[in-house]
């Protein structure tokens, strides 16, 4: 017969047992709701917005005030060629005089193009550079990168005069090369075309290397299991880096477009010191047309100062574009 007498104090343990978590747990809620309702708000000189304060604050304090006395030059009408003229508001007319003008809408238009154009080569030559050091490099991968950045590191006045010696048509190679193949003996910045190609090429060229550096980290980065399973389900080189490698790197071609849109908007040193602006005003873009105008022609320098204030404003508006570019693409990619 069995014996049912053990088993009370089994139950009366569990029971105890239960009794004991139902008051572990309420202590450890009013636990947490004592050190949730107790915490001290964080002092605000522990914020860590204070670390970039300094930074900001000299930011600040050599930008606002030139850009302050440059919107005012906009809204007045002033000559330095011309002594002793008293000075007018003319509110928005310097802004018409830029935007409505032949030449306004010229050097806006060449801006446009040759910053679009050369971003456009450089993120495509770069890429192109980066895939192949990336694929068959091997050893001498890291010193092709390394001889790659060398234009990244010469500076963009040097980088124009490198460049208008290889186009003198007496003694520069490039115009000898095209001779020696049948064509004119004449520099390819003679004719408005060839002018603004060239321009183009030395942004992709001097730019160009950045995008190069960016690409083989990415490239490098990528999940091998995903190109392995490609590998095995039958992919061949060109689906793989169409169908799984591009769309991979999407975002970092999103942060690559930035970087290469800013760096190839400075066509100044291009355009004064290799064309000039020329053949006639053909490669004139707005910071040149802001230097001939403001300084080294005419000297009106409230023209000068409107067409400054729409460059910034063009700066920032493609800055915010291709932001929300990226923001929107790494959502996606997410």
């Amino acid at each position: 017969m069995t014996h049912l007498g053990p088993r009370l104090p089994v139950f009366a343990s569990v029971a105890g047992w239960r009794k004991r978590l139902v008051r572990l747990a309420g202590i450890m809620a009013m636990g947490r709701g004592e050190a949730r309702f107790s915490a001290a708000p964080p002092h605000w000189w522990r914020s860590p917005w204070l670390l970039p304060l300094p930074g900001f604050l000299l930011l600040a304090a050599l930008s606002v005030p030139p850009f302050l006395y440059a919107l005012y030059l906009s809204f007045v009408d002033i000559d330095i060629s011309v002594p002793n003229r008293p000075v007018h508001f003319v509110a928005l007319e310097n802004y018409g005089r830029v935007l409505f003008t032949h030449a306004g809408l010229h050097a806006l238009g060449m801006t446009l193009l040759v910053s679009f154009g050369s971003t456009a080569l450089a993120i495509v030559v770069g890429f192109v550079l980066a895939y192949l050091i990336h694929q068959h490099g091997g050893r001498l991968s890291g010193l092709l990168t390394v001889l790659i950045l060398i234009p990244l590191a010469v500076s963009p006045v040097v980088m124009a005069m490198v460049f208008s010696l290889m186009l003198d048509p007496l003694y520069g190679p490039i115009p000898q090369i095209i001779a020696a193949l049948g064509g004119p003996l004449i520099s390819p910045t003679g004719t408005a075309a060839g002018a603004l190609l060239t321009v183009i090429a030395m942004q992709t060229w001097q730019w160009s290397p950045l995008a190069v550096v960016l690409f083989v980290g990415a490239l490098k980065s990528l999940p091998k299991e995903t190109l392995e399973a490609a590998t095995i389900d039958g992919a061949d080189a060109w689906n793989t880096l169409w169908h799984i490698r591009l769309p991979l790197l999407r975002p970092i071609i999103a942060v690559t477009a930035i970087f290469e849109f800013i760096l190839c908007s400075q066509v100044f040193a291009a355009t004064e010191l290799l064309t000039n602006g020329g053949p006639g005003n053909a490669t004139v873009d707005l910071s040149l047309f802001i230097y001939k105008i403001g300084i080294s022609e005419s000297g009106q320098v409230s023209l000068a100062a409107a067409a400054g204030v729409i460059t910034l404003a063009l700066g920032i508006l493609r800055a915010t574009v291709w932001l929300k570019v990226a923001k929107w693409d790494m959502r996606i990619y997410r």
